[in-house]
């Protein structure tokens, strides 16, 4: 006689009194003192299992401290006897509960990682106290060839006084201007001199500390710029100039300029944050411009309007509608500015934007160094997305490292549930050693993390802390990952370990077969298309970096040193023939090819942007040109290629029309037909008339990020911003020598500031040699990760095979053939994953290029040498675990249970 089957376990009396007692289930469930018995009696199996895991979620999430349970609580004693099973079963496992720690640590580092640099550059400018209702005044300009340029130092210096006292809403603003074209500081007691660019130094008003949160840690906000010969530095200025902090009352020199003068330090400031669009060391009153702004003529003939040199910051109401306040500014500023703009035949319109976007949504190349260290969103984005699918591929790692090692558990789970033991209850101890793990994974990502983020700070060039670990939020959000991830990561494997059968278990097989762990494969098949990805990624990456960095770029920069001209000591009588007889002087030494001065250089800007149209043609002909200052030798210093014309000289100049040598893009963009045909025709611009003496080739003044856009060379005696030396490279130290001296002897008192052109041209790239590097990291790592991955599938698989190995051994098979027996479908996982990644590989690249407007071609080995990377990393996995396994003994692996 069949005998009657038990509808509750042989253990269910033990757990009849293992839930929360009567207090805690009185407060959150009401009356649940009844057993589990009771329950699955009462209400049914599915409510009784349901009630136990919200138990357990509640004693997880903390919701009764310890304390309110009795000594020796059934309930205590059953997630003790949990935890103390986890931990044994741990410790009996030591190399494989290590790789699951150490996967799961190193995703969770990087995500932490990755979260720290994501939350500092989203919380750019968020620390001034009214961030949210402080907006920048951006004008966007619309040229006659319909490209929009967005500046945000376009305002005139009478903007922000109308707008507060015209639009209602507007509570408060605030101008910056730059010290233009920059100063030399010097501390005339200890002999510290000192060229300093222009965006270090601004022109503010009053309220500038008001309304930006700098704080000042000597000196009173409200009397630091009441002199106009006041100036605020930052505590580095002061270190650097005074070589103490106390400052205060000190004077500085500054020199050339704007505005030179002897300034008070009126204020001390502490060292600003990374994380503000504005970076700056001196600031200087704006009532100084206004004033004394080069000799008192700074404003003298403009209106406010005019002139748009400044940047302009408005601070609104809280309760100010501000598309209200948007449109009335447009209206405000498009009414005042209706005569010029009509003049130079352009459209305006303007925007208010948000100071907290201007770190990630500014355009670097517009932005005239207000932006010191603007951001890129799109990567932001991107690294966000990587640091899910780390922490993905880690939370896919341990899954199938526990189901790897299901085999060793058989017993264990078969004694268990021949004991009558619920799969609720064998989930339960599995979700815990998930716990566990995760918790123990979590703590050591967070010190590797700690350690990483100096690494990865210094590959992006930005100072990093963990601030994160000092907000409330971000614990809230890491124990939810970690419950999350033991949810995630836990579950799988314990579904599947509770559900072996107990008699196949105890007799040493299992019925579950390697075809029914589709789930593990396709996983794997994940973590290889990842791994391909990056590689493929990282491999475009570089190789778009090296194509601009080794691109013709249509002149030289290989030998070109470039000194920063002189500021001070400068009659301006005498400054032309100064700076030509110091070029004269130092371009006979026989170290230097050829000098020539010029207001910009490669990689540095350009003067001005004007529209611009071939003389007779109509204004609707008008496009936009890049024009730049530039001394009659800086085609020959610059080796620039003519293929028209010719270099222009001193008898050119009739001081009638201005001579100009354009390039080829200018031809075309101008209508100006051949470049022959070019020399014979005249651009005009206002009421000036140019003349073209001379077409060059097309070169790339700036990255090749950009297209090409006609270029006007305009030149001057007196261009002397740079000064650009061609050197013999083999003897640079004595050509620097050379130079240093001769130019003291011509301008005493300046400092002696170079660089190397090609050292600072490639600066250009810095951020997407810093996306390369961070691609090339994450692609290490998934591989890493992935290894991992792979590794416990392998021995997973071998685990299975240990018969089958053993009876084919017998049967006369070779290792290497045991070896391809077990390499093959992981092969086939490869081939998979390379067919699933080839679309976005294609996708993503041909997007990303994109973004350049000179670029590599993708090319057939982009394709290729990515896979062969890992199918030989993948071969030496495989092989070292399947080796192992193809040389046991065949009878010990028969005789296994």
């Amino acid at each position: 006689m069949k005998a009657k089957k038990r509808k509750t376990p042989v253990l269910a009396d033990w757990l009849a009194s293992t839930f929360i007692e009567e207090a805690l289930q009185e407060e959150f469930f009401g009356d649940l003192s009844e057993t589990y018995e009771d329950r699955v009696l009462t209400k049914g199996k599915s409510y009784a299992k349901f009630m136990y895991w919200v138990d357990v979620l509640h004693l997880l999430m903390g919701f009764s401290s310890f304390k309110r349970f009795k000594s020796g609580n059934n309930t205590i004693v059953m997630h003790k006897h949990y935890v103390i099973t986890s931990m044994r079963n741990l410790a009996r496992s030591k190399f494989y509960s290590l790789i699951s720690i150490l996967s799961l640590a190193v995703g969770m580092g990087i995500c932490l990682t990755l979260s720290q640099y994501i939350y500092s550059e989203f919380s750019y400018d968020k620390f001034h106290n009214n961030f949210q209702n402080v907006y920048r005044i951006v004008i966007d300009e619309i040229n006659p060839d319909g490209k929009r340029y967005p500046y945000p130092y376009e305002t005139g210096y009478a903007v922000g006084a109308a707008a507060k006292e015209q639009i209602p809403g507007i509570k408060q603003f605030v101008r910056l201007h730059k010290y233009s074209g920059g100063a030399v500081i010097a501390n005339s007691e200890q002999g510290k001199i000192f060229t300093e660019e222009a965006l270090n130094m601004f022109f503010v008003d009053k309220t500038f500390l008001e309304v930006f949160n700098f704080p000042l840690r000597v000196g009173k906000m409200e009397v630091a710029f009441d002199d106009k010969f006041s100036i605020v530095i930052t505590e580095d200025a002061a270190r650097k100039y005074f070589d103490t902090e106390d400052a205060m009352g000190k004077v500085l020199t500054v020199s050339g300029g704007i505005s030179p003068g002897n300034y008070t330090v009126t204020g001390i400031l502490e060292n600003l944050p990374m994380n503000t669009h504005l970076q700056f060391d001196f600031l200087l009153s704006v009532e100084n411009y206004m004033e004394l702004g080069w000799g008192g003529a700074a404003v003298k003939n403009d209106d406010g309007w005019s002139s748009p040199d400044f940047a302009t910051y408005l601070v609104l109401d809280e309760a100010a509608d501000l598309n209200t306040v948007r449109e009335k500014l447009n209206l405000l500023i498009v009414t005042n500015t209706k005569q010029k703009n009509a003049y130079k035949n352009i459209s305006v319109r303007s925007e208010l934007q948000p100071i907290k976007d201007i770190h990630l949504k500014s355009d670097s190349e517009v932005d005239q160094g207000l932006v010191r260290n603007s951001g890129n969103l799109l990567n932001v984005k991107f690294y966000s997305i990587i640091a899910f699918f780390i922490l993905a591929v880690a939370w896919i790692n341990y899954i199938n490292l526990s189901t790897a090692r299901s085999m060793h558990r058989a017993k264990e789970v078969g004694v268990r549930k021949s004991l009558g033991a619920f799969k609720s209850q064998l989930i339960g101890q599995f979700m815990t050693e998930s716990f566990i793990i995760n918790l123990m994974a979590g703590i050591l990502a967070i010190g590797l993390a700690i350690i990483i983020l100096p690494i990865f700070g210094d590959i992006l060039d930005v100072k990093l802390d963990f601030d994160l670990l000092e907000i409330p939020t971000f614990w809230l959000c890491f124990f939810v990952m970690i419950g999350f991830g033991s949810l995630l990561s836990g579950l799988f494997p314990a579904f599947i370990l509770s559900s072996f059968k107990p008699i196949s278990m105890l007799k040493g097989y299992m019925a579950v077969r390697p075809g029914n762990f589709d789930l593990r494969k396709a996983l794997i098949t994940f973590q290889f298309a990842l791994s391909l990805f990056l590689m493929a990624g990282t491999y475009l990456v570089y190789k778009q970096i090296m194509f601009m960095k080794n691109q013709n770029m249509g002149m030289e920069v290989e030998k070109i040193l470039v000194l920063k001209g002189p500021e001070v000591n400068l009659e301006r009588s005498k400054l032309e023939s100064n700076l030509q007889s110091f070029i004269e002087k130092i371009g006979t030494h026989h170290s230097i090819a050829s000098v020539s001065a010029s207001s910009s250089v490669p990689g540095k800007g350009y003067n001005t942007g004007i529209p611009i149209r071939k003389l007779g043609a109509p204004e609707s002909a008008d496009k936009f040109g890049r024009v730049i200052f530039a001394g009659f030798d800086l085609p020959v210093t610059y080796n620039l290629e003519f293929i028209a014309g010719k270099t222009p000289t001193k008898q050119m100049l009739d001081g009638k029309q201005v001579v100009v040598v354009i390039n080829e893009e200018a031809v075309r963009a101008f209508d100006l037909g051949s470049p022959e045909n070019a020399l014979h025709e005249k651009l005009f611009y206002k009421d000036d008339t140019f003349k073209i003496v001379g077409v060059v080739k097309n070169f790339h003044w700036h990255s090749l990020n950009n297209t090409q856009t006609p270029y006007l060379f305009e030149f001057y005696n007196d261009c002397r911003s740079y000064i650009s030396f061609r050197l013999n490279l083999s003897s640079i130290q004595e050509s620097l020598s050379a130079i240093e001296s001769t130019y003291n002897s011509f301008f005493p008192g300046n400092a002696f500031d170079y660089f190397f052109l090609k050292d600072e041209f490639n600066q250009q790239y810095k951020s997407d040699v810093q996306f390369g590097n961070l691609f090339f990291a994450f692609t290490i790592l998934a591989i890493f990760i992935a290894s991992i991955g792979l590794f416990a599938l392998v021995s997973y698989s071998a685990t299975l095979k240990v018969k089958e190995i053993g009876i084919r051994k017998i049967m006369g098979a070779t290792v290497r053939d045991l070896m391809m027996l077990l390499s093959r479908e992981y092969l086939i996982l490869l081939l998979l994953a390379y067919a699933l990644t080839i679309p976005a590989i294609l996708y993503w690249g041909r997007s990303w290029l994109d973004n350049y407007a000179f670029r590599t071609d993708m090319g057939f080995e982009l394709f290729v040498i990515p896979v062969i990377l890992l199918v030989v990393i993948s071969f030496l996995i495989v092989s070292c675990q399947t080796y192992n396994s193809a040389r046991a003994n065949p009878v010990e692996s028969l005789r296994m249970d």
